[in-house]
């Protein structure tokens, strides 16, 4: 193209050595080219010359020009004002398979009772009573049940899909089975008899059971105690697939979908708005709220992905990437299913239901036994702490908790009252503390309260110390100091820790001394287990009790 036609349009040319001009006709015809395709520009609106004056055009596709004075809305550059959904307080979440295992605790234990039953009526002894040869007999026959069950698929379910026909229709089917077999396993005439009087009666009582039951699940289900708030990260064919299987099943629900390649996303995939980028993610208020974060790029981006996981990492939350392929194969220590898709933990620990119900078994049981025992001690203590200082008894702080959510974490007060002084951590022979305060704290007994939030599932026994909210040292945030500050959120805070019974204990003042707390709470994040717990618990009478250099 020639330099008069480049500049007709707008084009900016380096000054160069002297070019000889092109023929008078070669412009006129190259001038008039490029007038028209001008004018197929114009079709959409769209300037080609720069400027608002437009270049010539054919005078029949003029009614089809947009005014010059007219507001041109560039596509996929401009989109509306995004904001993350304000969720609120977490609410109760149970796990999705928790209900179809209770039913299945049900039948097993109905099973054992309904063999039980029949041996007593029909041998006259109890199932631990009786030989292995006739127990087996009683306990197979009251089984059928379970395999009528099995059979009709009674247990393959989500909360979404629970019907009580399924499981009336599998034990109808159990009832037949275990009737037949009576004739076969019942060590007699009597003990079949007993079976094939008592198994109908327990297959109508399991049948109301399960009709209870359904109904109470699929209210639960639509009231969203099953989902998980989820948010994807790119707006791909994967995530409207995930996002639409999502709110069919029930079993996650999708918050939002966030992607650093705007200009080429839709602004909404199904009901789930797109807007927003990592950035914007990270520093949601509500994030500490979402359940975990799925990555639906895919992974033949490697760059892409690595990238994206490793700005993720700062998050407490789990990170999960999305394998390209649905298949019910993908199996592994970190995979988990999301809405019948394959998702591999990247970030974060897997989700271990029973070690966290186990957990907090321990923590109500044991919390509980020690509020007791500490009731009184705990009277005294207020008692003590009005008559030395004014003020209240309790001191109410905003503390980092799970996933990084706020939490108000009560302790006895041990300071001098002043509601507006700024916050600041405990130094040696602290004016601020009164008489009573310093001997509270020397002992620990100012964390007694706490057992409160343990109770109220806020906290735990054992876990990382809850750090204040807005906690500094040396002039520096924390998360400034160790990026993987916030992995110390994925387990509940704790009265007790890993770190407290290690010799970190009391306020944190240099990068050192977060870099080693940091250490140790993430080492007690890797390893937790009961036995973990128990050996922390009896570990820190004597270490918290016995500390004279630790700053508390």
């Amino acid at each position: 193209m020639s330099k008069p036609a480049l500049q007709l349009v707008g084009a900016e040319l380096e000054q160069a050595a002297p070019v000889p001009a092109a023929p008078s006709s070669t412009i006129h015809d190259e001038a008039q080219a490029m007038a028209a395709l001008a004018g197929q520009f114009g079709l959409f609106g769209l300037l080609v010359n720069g400027n608002d004056e437009r270049l010539w055009t054919p005078s029949a596709e003029e009614p089809y020009l947009v005014e010059a004075d007219a507001e041109i809305t560039p596509a996929n550059d401009v989109r509306a004002a995004f904001a993350f959904p304000t969720t609120g307080k977490r609410g109760a979440h149970i796990d999705p398979t928790a209900p179809i295992r209770l039913i299945q605790a049900i039948d097993w234990l109905a099973v054992v009772v309904t063999a039980q039953l029949a041996a007593l009526w029909g041998a006259g002894f109890g199932i631990a009573d009786l030989s292995i040869s006739a127990a087996l007999g009683f306990l197979l026959t009251a089984g059928g049940l379970k395999v009528g069950l099995w059979l009709t698929e009674a247990y393959r379910v989500s909360p979404a899909r629970v019907k009580a026909e399924r499981g009336i229709g599998g034990l109808a089917l159990g009832v037949i089975l275990a009737l037949g077999a009576s004739a076969l396993l019942a060590p007699d005439a009597r003990s079949a008899a007993a079976l094939c009087a008592i198994i109908p009666v327990t297959a109508i009582i399991l049948a109301g059971i399960h009709a209870a039951l359904a109904v109470w699940i699929r209210a639960a289900h639509r009231a969203g105690i099953f989902s998980e708030t989820i948010v994807l990260v790119g707006a791909t064919e994967a995530a409207e697939r995930m996002a639409k299987r999502a709110a069919k099943t029930g079993e996650a629900r999708v918050l939002a979908i966030v992607d650093d390649r705007l200009s080429r996303s839709p602004y909404r995939i199904g009901d789930t708005p797109v807007g927003g980028n990592i950035d914007a993610l990270l520093a949601w208020e509500d994030l500490p709220h979402v359940d975990r974060i799925v990555i639906t790029v895919t992974q033949k981006a490697e760059g892409r992905v690595k990238h994206i996981i490793e700005r993720l990492r700062v998050a407490p939350n789990r990170v999960d990437l999305l394998l390209d392929y649905e298949t019910l194969n993908v199996r592994g220590a970190r995979v988990d299913r999301l809405t019948g898709h394959a998702v591999a933990c990247v970030s974060g620990r897997p989700r271990n239901h029973r070690r966290a119900m186990v957990k907090r078994a321990q923590d109500v049981i044991i919390g509980a036994g020690l509020a007791l025992v500490f009731a009184l001690p705990m009277l005294l203590i207020a008692a003590a702490i009005k008559l030395d200082s004014k003020g209240p008894v309790l001191y109410r702080q905003r503390r980092h908790g799970f996933n990084n959510r706020i939490i108000t974490v009560l302790k006895f007060r041990t300071m001098h009252h002043a509601p507006d002084a700024p916050l600041s951590q405990v130094v040696a022979n602290d004016p601020r503390v009164t008489r009573l305060g310093a001997w509270l704290r020397h002992t620990s007994l100012d964390e007694l309260p706490q057992l409160y939030n343990v109770l109220r599932g806020e906290m735990s026994l054992v876990g990382p110390r809850p750090h204040a909210v807005g906690m500094k040292a040396a002039e520096r945030d924390l998360q400034n100091i160790v990026a993987e500050y916030a992995h110390r959120h994925r387990v509940k805070p704790g009265i007790t820790g890993w770190a407290q019974i290690n010799g970190s204990r009391g306020p944190v003042e240099t990068p050192a001394a977060v870099r080693r707390r940091l250490k140790l709470d993430l080492e007690y994040v890797s390893r937790a287990s009961l036995w973990l717990d128990l050996q922390i618990l009896m570990r820190s009478a004597p270490v918290l009790l016995g500390d004279d250099k630790a700053t508390r």
